[in-house]
């Protein structure tokens, strides 16, 4: 993949293992014609069968090219571009790839792949990997490589079936421990389908899946919804849109629940299923500020929408109560956090009050904290 220009921006992280230095440059090539096209099953009962089955990480696309003689920009023979232009090379499951492939006989390879973070055998969520590989010291040990697809072998596109891709180079990986093929199967039955979703997506709490067949190419991720009140406007953009609080757009906002005392306690922010129209509409929520902090426009609580997500996660959620002044911060308990939340649809037939917004949307293993918190 060629490159047009890279711009100033470097970053060199160090790490222990193998005295090797973490590389991050920006370049302008992007990668977004090679994100696959997949429509969306609502549910695991949809899959169709037979159908090839295969996990999807909760991670960061990339574009991952290996080259035996390495590249005219850099010294290394492998590196991994996301959708943002951020170019990786030499961490350590980059590391391990570039060693089992030189092992073999390819000289080159195009690679689609997920980089996520697991530990204990077990993927993490996309805000754990970010904080692995950002965070002060990076924890990079924790950084995998799940590859989907392989784009070229040795400069030749490398057009077969998803499994025989696979297989391909399956073997040649058993040696890294941060680098795999994602699971797969082929399923023939239903029962293949339930298995496979159950050890991979209920047990071990991969993302979803991606299900491929003769014509087309699914996704499938559990899903489950609630009710909640828009309480503020984030004024940071989402993960890599840009700066668009400051063109009056709304990118992401604060979502909350009401006690039964009716204090909210906020949940969460959403981002996704905002189109570019709503970011307009929704800057009109500035005309009712009632309350402003570095981070965030507080709003009256007055729209309800309903918020689709996958899973929920434990985290430190800030209670208040709504005063004439504004919000006015009573407590923090521990609740919960959203996973991938989507906007689905306003619910202009339920108001702000503690029924129509109950924390009891929430399934009860997550509200073992709530007791004496909000009184």
């Amino acid at each position: 993949m060629p490159f047009s220009s890279q711009s100033e921006k470097s970053i060199s992280t160090p790490y222990s293992t193998r005295c090797f230095l973490m590389n991050e440059i920006i370049v302008e090539t992007k990668i977004d014609d090679l994100k696959p096209s997949m429509k969306v099953l609502r549910a695991v009962e949809d899959i169709p069968v037979p159908s090839t089955l295969q996990v999807k990480a909760d991670g960061e696309l990339e574009y991952l090219n290996y080259n035996r003689l390495g590249f005219s920009f850099t010294t290394a023979q492998a590196y991994t571009l996301n959708k943002w232009g951020k170019l990786r090379t030499y961490f350590p499951a980059l590391n391990q790839l570039t060693e089992a492939l030189s092992q073999t006989h390819f000289n080159q390879a195009e690679i689609m792949c997920e980089l996520y973070a697991m530990k204990d055998g077990k993927p993490l969520m996309l805000p754990q990997f970010i904080h692995a590989i950002k965070g002060t010291p990076p924890q990079l040990d924790l950084v995998h490589i799940g590859i989907f697809d392989i784009l070229t072998l040795d400069g030749q596109p490398f057009n077969e079936s998803p499994i025989y891709k696979w297989q391909t180079i399956e073997e040649h990986l058993k040696i890294c421990t941060n680098v795999r093929i994602l699971p797969y199967m082929k399923a023939t039955t239903k029962t293949d389908v339930y298995g496979f979703w159950k050890i991979h997506v209920h047990d071990q709490h991969y993302e979803g899946l991606v299900v491929r067949t003769a014509l087309d190419t699914f996704k499938v991720k559990p899903f489950k919804d609630l009710d909640a009140v828009i309480i503020g406007i984030n004024k940071k953009s989402g993960y890599g849109k840009g700066n668009l609080f400051s063109q009056n757009m709304v990118t992401t906002f604060k979502l909350a629940l009401m006690t039964p005392q009716g204090y909210f306690v906020e949940i969460g922010d959403c981002a996704s299923g905002i189109d570019h129209q709503l970011r307009r509409s929704l800057w009109k929520l500035m005309d009712y500020k009632i309350g402003e902090d570095d981070k965030t426009v507080y709003v009256k609580p007055f729209i309800i929408i309903t918020v689709e997500y996958t899973d929920l996660f434990k985290g430190r959620n800030q209670v208040y109560e709504l005063t004439p002044q504004g919000y006015y911060n009573r407590t923090t308990m521990n609740l919960i956090r959203f996973r991938h939340p989507r906007l689905i649809r306003f619910r202009t037939d339920k108001t702000v009050n503690p029924k129509d917004l109950a924390l009891t949307q929430i399934p009860e293993e997550y509200l073992s904290d709530l007791a004496d918190k909000t009184t």
